[in-house]
């Protein structure tokens, strides 16, 4: 495990903590409104305007099976690179950094293969679910994304 990983941004959806690597996080913002797209894929939320650029906007709440309540002012943006693109990832809060020691990460092999969290965190707090980023959509999801929004581009262009 490289040293990055090990340092996780640890957030919160309807109680339940989870954590992505510090390494692919680059900034926690406050909600803001989020632009609403006609026929945008099922996981799209929609898109919002971070400095100057146009990112998706993915609803964890949704991702995870939880209710979706409106969007409130306290949720917070996690605004997250992954190899090929910037993402808003919506969530309730953000709690913490945390640099959790070797012997308390569990592969989530070992728990339950059906699981797509790369590790899971057990510490005083309780279970924190370590997610990864790079694995938030599925192949279909990154190739809908990339014609939906390339698609958007050109309409916008033309």
């Amino acid at each position: 495990m490289d040293a990055d990983f090990q340092k996780l941004l640890v957030f919160v959806i309807e109680g339940q903590r989870f954590a992505i690597q510090l390494s692919v996080t680059e900034r926690v913002v406050r909600a803001v409104a989020i632009t609403k797209l006609a026929d945008a894929p099922g996981f799209i939320e929609g898109v919002i305007d971070y400095y100057g650029e146009v990112i998706a906007v993915i609803n964890l709440r949704k991702r995870f099976g939880y209710n979706l309540p409106e969007l409130r002012l306290s949720d917070r943006f996690i605004i997250v690179k992954t190899a090929k693109r910037k993402l808003a990832l919506i969530v309730d809060k953000v709690e913490d950094v945390l640099s959790p020691d070797l012997q308390d990460l569990y592969d989530s092999q070992d728990i339950n293969s059906g699981l797509k969290f790369i590790q899971i965190l057990r510490e005083d707090q309780g279970i924190v679910f370590i997610w990864d980023i790079e694995n938030l959509l599925v192949l279909a999801e990154e190739i809908e994304l990339d014609k939906y929004l390339d698609s958007k581009i050109i309409s916008a262009a033309g």
